[in-house]
């Protein structure tokens, strides 16, 4: 008898250029998986919070189609394939959120099953370690946020991110720290320290928060004091805003 397949909820798919971390520059396929764990104040994808009845699929030249939700890891495959195929430029394909290891059985079903040409990007929120477990094998990259409490609002997870990062850093892996005017600047050296310990060869990158059209919400005293603190316990350590704002893409 047969295993029925894992359905999931995805809240969009679309080509763009990556505009954050160590692959900025990079024509990537987005997988954007829809629910999220926690609530950062200054989330820039809030559509993708909530699970929604259905999912918008982008075609570049062509308007964009609606599929229903939940889908197969089989339709979702698919569509990853048929995206492929369509745009020979694509680098890699991103899976992202809300929080992708929300659905980490379903990533497992899909990436498991799948022989995929391009390398596969993992953007998490670092918090679920257990879930990050299931899908590490098929990963290339993980792109993990530090969440730092004086700016996300939410509580601190000092403890999942280093269990987290013990895990990402197996293989490549990139952290990115969350800054603006709110950001305390203990909590940025405890994050340096963190990365610094558990992956020392991993970029940190200090990635201002970024309004629509790239204005930042702080000073140029304030990241390089943020800079400085990071880089007293990290090697590698670069500025990067969000080139996507700036541009004016996804």
């Amino acid at each position: 008898m047969s295993v029925p397949e894992r359905q999931g909820y995805v809240a969009e798919i679309f080509t763009s250029f990556q505009g954050e971390g160590a692959c900025v520059g990079e024509r990537h396929l987005f997988v954007r998986l829809a629910g999220c764990n926690i609530r950062c104040r200054y989330c820039d994808t809030p559509d993708s919070l909530e699970r929604t009845p259905r999912c918008r699929v982008d075609h570049g030249a062509d308007p964009s189609e609606w599929r229903d939700n939940p889908m197969s890891s089989a339709a979702l495959r698919a569509l990853i394939g048929a995206a492929l195929a369509c745009d020979p430029t694509i680098d890699a394909i991103s899976f992202t959120g809300g929080e992708p290891l929300v659905q980490s059985a379903f990533l497992a079903e899909v990436l498991g099953a799948a022989r995929l040409p391009v390398p596969v990007l993992l953007e998490t929120n670092g918090v679920l370690p257990s879930q990050l477990g299931q899908v590490i094998e098929w990963i290339d990259v993980v792109s993990m946020d530090i969440k730092p409490p004086s700016n996300t609002g939410e509580r601190a997870f000092w403890d999942e991110h280093a269990r987290f990062l013990a895990i990402a850093a197996q293989g490549d892996v990139y952290v990115k720290l969350l800054v603006d005017s709110g950001t305390a600047l203990a909590e940025v050296e405890r994050a340096a320290a963190l990365v610094a310990g558990a992956a020392p060869g991993a970029q940190m990158f200090l990635q201002p928060v970024s309004r629509p059209g790239g204005g930042v919400d702080i000073t140029s005293s304030e990241l390089t004091a943020f800079y400085s603190r990071a880089r007293s316990h990290c090697r590698k350590v670069r500025v990067l805003p969000q080139t996507h704002k700036m541009l004016g893409i996804q």
